[in-house]
C-alpha cells in the first residue's frame, strides 16, 4: 500500500509468524532506505540493543516516573513479531529504524476477532489486509488513539523529507486513523505538549515464562529461529510446525519402543484432523495450546499430553549460564529480578485478551514419590481395578463367541444341490464351479460343547521381562478366574497403593472356579517358556474339549503335542484380527493394594 510516493505502508498484527515472514521477504526483495515502526517513541533508543541479543529473548520495561500509579509497560523481543523483524532487517541492512508511536504510553483496547493470519500463505497478504481493514472500519477510536494517529502521521511527514523509500510497519488498529490524518493539512503544523519520562530497563525473560510473552508457541518460535540460520531450510508454516511438535514429542519423550510404535503416523494424522476441527469450532485456523493438549491427551494419554505441553513451551535458545536476573512474566503481570511482588503490567505487543483455561492432566509421579509408594505397600493386600475387570470380561465374551463361530465354520459341509437347500447356498463354492452349472449348498452341524477357557499370549519371546506370575480368583460369578504373567508391579508405582503392570500373557476361565496356580504346578516340568506353562494350565483345568488361543503366531509343535496328550483341541484366533488399540488397552492393567484403594484409584489411573 503506497501512502505517498516515498512511503510503503504495510499493516501488521503483533506476534504472527506469517506476517513476520512477509516483512522479511519484503525487505529481501526491495531496497528501502528507512524502516519505520508503529511503536512508542521512547523505545527507539533501546530496541536496537535488545534485538541484537536475539535469539535470546529479552524484554524492555518502561515505568512512568510522572504519573501517580507508576504505570508499567513491557515489550518482549518476539522473533515472530513483524515489528521486531523490521528492527532485525534494519540492523542487517544497516538502515535507520525510527519509532513513530505516541511518546506517552497508554493501554489500548483489544482488537475484535479478525481473520486468521495463517491464510496469508494461501490467499496473499494484500487480500488478507483488505479483509482485516473491512472488519475494522466500524471500529471507533478513543481520543487518545486519535491523538496517537495524528502524532504518527506528523512524524511520517517529517521523515518523507529526509528519505525517499520508507517502509512503514503500522498496526491494523492505527492504520485507518493514520491515513485520515496524513492527508489533512493541519497535520503538518501540529504541536505536542511535553511528554512523560520513563524509567527503562532490559532483562532476559525467564525461559519458563516465554509462552506468556510470545505470540506463537515457543516451540514454533524456536523452529523459525533455526530456519533463519539455515540458508537451505524451507520456510516454516504453522501446519508443519504442529506436525513436528507431535512427532518430535513421540520420538524424544518415550522410553520404550512399544509406546513409540503405538503413536503411529496414522494415529497422529487422525489427531491432527481432530485438532483442525477443534480450531474451526473456535473460528480459527491456528490451534491454541489448550486444543493441542486436548488432542494429545485423546490420542496418547495423560503422559503424552504432558510431554506435548513441555515441548510446546520449550525454546531451544537459552542463555549459557543460569542467572537469577530473569524477568518473570504472566498474564498482565511481571516480577522483576530479585523481587517477589507481582506487578500489573501491559504488554505493548498484545493484540487480544488472554484468559486462563483448566485442563485435567494426571502426570506420572517422580522417582522419589514412587519409592515412597513402594515402601508403604502392604504385602498382604492386592486386588484388581474394577473398570479393567469389566473390559477384560467383555473381551473374554467376545473372544469365546468368535472362537465358537470359527469352530463351527470348520465343521461346515458343502455338497451339490439335489432336493434341499439345507442351511443355504454356498456362494463361494457355487461361483468356483460356475462352469459346471451346479449349485452347491452348505450344511452347518449343531455346535458341540462350548468354550470355557481363553488363552491370550501378548509376548512370547521376552520372558525375562515378566517376573510376576499369579492366579486371581473371581470376586463374584460374573468374573473369570485369571492366570497371568506380567511385569513387576513395584517397578511402576503411579499412586498410593496403585501399581501399573503389563501382561505378557493370560488365561481366563469362565465360569469361575478355584484352581491351583499353573506356574506352581509346572515349575518342575521341563517347560522353558512362560507361554507353554500358561497354556498347560489352561489345557489341564478346562472342562471343555476346546480352548481359544489368541496369539500373533499359530500354536507351536510343543503346544499341539501337549493338547493332543490331554485330549484337547486348540482354536487359534490371530492377534491381528483385533485392533492394536484394543490390544494395547487390554494389556495394560493396575494392581491395587487392597479394596479400599478402589475409592481413589480413578484419580491416578487415566482412561
Amino acid at each position: 500500500m503506497k501512502l505517498s510516493p516515498e512511503i510503503t505502508l504495510v499493516p501488521i498484527l503483533h506476534g504472527k509468524l506469517a506476517m513476520s515472514s512477509y516483512v522479511r521477504q519484503l525487505c529481501n526483495t526491495n531496497s528501502f532506505d528507512c524502516i519505520v515502526l508503529d511503536l512508542p517513541e521512547p523505545l527507539e533508543e533501546h530496541l536496537s540493543t535488545t534485538v541484537s541479543k536475539l535469539p535470546y529473548i529479552s524484554a524492555i520495561t518502561l515505568q512512568s516516573m510522572d504519573s501517580q500509579d507508576g504505570s508499567l509497560f513491557f515489550l518482549p523481543t518476539d522473533p515472530c513479531d513483524p515489528a521486531i523483524e523490521g528492527v532485525r532487517q534494519a540492523q542487517q541492512n544497516r538502515l535507520p529504524c525510527v519509532c513513530i508511536g505516541y511518546p506517552e504510553l497508554f493501554s489500548e483496547k483489544p482488537l475484535p476477532p479478525l481473520p486468521d493470519a495463517h491464510v496469508i500463505d494461501n490467499m496473499g497478504f494484500e487480500e488478507y489486509a483488505t479483509l482485516c481493514l473491512s472488519a475494522l472500519k466500524e471500529r471507533t477510536c478513543s481520543p487518545t488513539e486519535e491523538r496517537s494517529a495524528q502524532y504518527s502521521a506528523y512524524k511520517l511527514h517529517q521523515l518523507r523529507s529526509t528519505y525517499s523509500n520508507i517502509l512503514a510497519l503500522v498496526h491494523f488498529r492505527h492504520i485507518i486513523p493514520l491515513c485520515k490524518h496524513f492527508n489533512m493539512e493541519k497535520t503538518h503544523n501540529l504541536t505536542f505538549p511535553v511528554m512523560q519520562s520513563y524509567r527503562v530497563h532490559q532483562h532476559i525473560i525467564n525461559p519458563d515464562h516465554l509462552y506468556f510473552a510470545l505470540g506463537e508457541l515457543p516451540f514454533i518460535t524456536g523452529i523459525s529461529e533455526s530456519e533463519r540460520y539455515d540458508p537451505f531450510a524451507q520456510r516454516v508454516t504453522i501446519n508443519q510446525a504442529i506436525k513436528d511438535l507431535f512427532c518430535q514429542t513421540r520420538d524424544n519423550y518415550f522410553e520404550t519402543k512399544e509406546d513409540t510404535l503405538h503413536l503411529s503416523p496414522v494415529r497422529i494424522q487422525r489427531g491432527l484432523t481432530f485438532l483442525r476441527n477443534l480450531s474451526i469450532m473456535d473460528k480459527s485456523l491456528s490451534p491454541t495450546l489448550f486444543d493441542i493438549i486436548t488432542t494429545a491427551k485423546g490420542i496418547g494419554g495423560n503422559q503424552y499430553a504432558l510431554n506435548i505441553l513441555k515441548c510446546a513451551k520449550y525454546y531451544p535458545y537459552l542463555p549459557i549460564e543460569e542467572s537469577n536476573d530473569y524477568l518473570s512474566i504472566g498474564i498482565d503481570k511481571i516480577i522483576f529480578p530479585q523481587e517477589n511482588e507481582a506487578l500489573p503490567a501491559i504488554n505493548i505487543l498484545k493484540d487480544y485478551d488472554v484468559v486462563w483455561k483448566t485442563i485435567s492432566i494426571k502426570p506420572d509421579p517422580s522417582e522419589l514419590r514412587k519409592k515412597k509408594y513402594r515402601y508403604a505397600w502392604n504385602p498382604f493386600g492386592m486386588c484388581s481395578h474394577l473398570p479393567e475387570d469389566r473390559k477384560i470380561e467383555l473381551f473374554n465374551t467376545h473372544v469365546r463367541a468368535k472362537a465358537q463361530r470359527a469352530l463351527s465354520e470348520d465343521l461346515i459341509k458343502t455338497e451339490k444341490f439335489e432336493s434341499s437347500v439345507k442351511d443355504g447356498v454356498d456362494m463361494r463354492e457355487t461361483i468356483r464351479n460356475w462352469h459346471t452349472g451346479n449349485i452347491y449348498v452348505k450344511e452347518i452341524p449343531p455346535s458341540r460343547g462350548t468354550l470355557d477357557t481363553v488363552v491370550i499370549i501378548f509376548d512370547d519371546g521376552h520372558d525375562e521381562n515378566y517376573p510376576q506370575h499369579a492366579t486371581w480368583y473371581a470376586e463374584h460369578n460374573e468374573e473369570s478366574t485369571l492366570t497371568f504373567y506380567s511385569t513387576d508391579p513395584f517397578s511402576d508405582m503411579i499412586g498410593p497403593g496403585i501399581a501399573r503392570c503389563t501382561y505378557g500373557g493370560l488365561s481366563l476361565l469362565f465360569p469361575p472356579r478355584p484352581i491351583p496356580c499353573a506356574f506352581e504346578l509346572s515349575k518342575n516340568i521341563a517347560m522353558k517358556k512362560l507361554s507353554h506353562r500358561l497354556t498347560y494350565g489352561a489345557l489341564l483345568f478346562s472342562k471343555e474339549r476346546t480352548i481359544a488361543y489368541i496369539a500373533e503366531k499359530k500354536p507351536d509343535l510343543f503346544i499341539k503335542r501337549m493338547a493332543a496328550k490331554l485330549k484337547k483341541r486348540i482354536v487359534w484366533v490371530p492377534m491381528a484380527s483385533f485392533s492394536a488399540e484394543t490390544i494395547r488397552k487390554l494389556r495394560r492393567f493396575h494392581v491395587l493394594n487392597g479394596k479400599e484403594v478402589r475409592s481413589w484409584a480413578s484419580r491416578f489411573i487415566g482412561e
